[in-house]
């Protein structure tokens, strides 16, 4: 009768539904020895380090084409402001051209004005 009670127990019942590991999913029984969990953490240590070299790839090429945009539109502004100071440039040339044409023109209509008076005395 000894034995129908221990089986009929609560605290026996328990220990009967963790001792049957079939229900839990791991078989029928689990045995890892020290070397298995140093290899598994070997492993899981492995897949970290290549995750983390993925990781600082990726965040490297991230950094890099930023870099390459931010350097971009920062020539694209320096090509901007060239231009205009070309610009700028080119119309003050231009002005002086202009400014010495219109002198020399009224200078020349000066003389020849100058000229028809001497000759017509």
């Amino acid at each position: 009768m000894a034995s129908t009670s221990v089986l009929t127990s609560p605290s026996s019942s328990t220990s009967a539904f963790l001792a049957d590991d079939t229900f839990l999913g791991f078989g029928t029984e689990i045995d890892f020895s020290i070397q298995d969990i140093f290899e598994a953490q070997e492993q899981h240590f492995q897949a970290l380090e290549v995750k983390q070299e993925e990781d600082w790839q990726q965040w490297m090429e991230m950094r890099w084409e930023e870099r390459m945009l931010e350097r971009d539109s920062v020539g694209m502004v320096v090509n901007r402001q060239s231009a205009r100071m070309a610009g700028e440039r080119a119309v003050v040339e231009i002005e002086k051209r202009w400014y010495i044409v219109s002198v020399g023109l009224l200078y020349l209509d000066i003389q020849i004005s100058d000229c028809w008076f001497v000759g017509v005395e």
